[in-house]
């Protein structure tokens, strides 16, 4: 009985081996490359950032993003370590020889209501630049449309960190009667000069 099973197991062996003319698929073979996604051609604005000697240090493009927000990608170099007040301001000028300071000719926050500052509609998150003083980031809002900002705007970066006119009610300023942010705070987050400006214009 042992011999007839170990018989049959022997032909049933050779019968799988000769049974088929195919070739087994080969294994870890390289899958054909999937097709490359085409770029689209989405840039709806961007602004040429120049620094006050008047040398390009970045770009800011703005994008239409899918839920209908702006899609906002930022790539910078040449500027100092650590956080940087970032904004849209309301005039589209970028005099960097002004007479009261350079891009003071972009004049305050964006904003058409009456809103402090951390709710100005041109309020964006801080740039944050590596050592190397490169800065890369991207991030989405709602509170502007393309339409307001070209021609109409500018993009700026200032030299210190933005507070977003968060100061505790436990802290006394110099030059005012209340405790909490005085108006420096409320109007600009305390974020100290303009370092980098450009106009906010269509792609060309």
């Amino acid at each position: 009985m042992k011999m007839k099973l170990s018989f049959l197991m022997i032909l049933s062996v050779i019968l799988v081996a000769c049974g088929s003319d195919e070739e087994a698929p080969e294994t870890g073979a390289p899958a054909d490359p999937p097709e490359a996604i085409p770029e689209t051609e989405d840039e709806e604005a961007r602004a040429e950032l120049m620094d006050d000697e008047g040398n390009s240090v970045g770009l800011v493009s703005f994008l239409r993003a899918p839920d209908g927000n702006l899609h906002v990608e930022a790539s910078v170099n040449g500027l100092g370590p650590g956080f940087h007040g970032f904004h849209i301001h309301e005039a589209p000028a970028c005099d960097h020889e002004h007479d009261e300071g350079a891009f003071t000719s972009a004049e305050g926050h964006y904003d058409q209501d009456g809103n402090s500052h951390g709710d100005h509609a041109g309020d964006m998150p801080a740039l944050f630049v590596n050592e190397d003083g490169t800065a890369q980031m991207t991030f989405s809002f709602d509170r502007v449309t393309t339409e307001e900002l070209i021609d109409e705007t500018t993009v700026m970066v200032h030299a210190d960190p933005d507070n977003y006119g968060h100061i505790p009610d436990r802290y006394q300023s110099d030059d005012q009667e209340e405790p909490g942010p005085d108006e420096e705070s409320l109007s600009t987050g305390d974020a100290g000069d303009r370092v980098a400006c450009g106009v906010v214009e269509s792609p060309q």
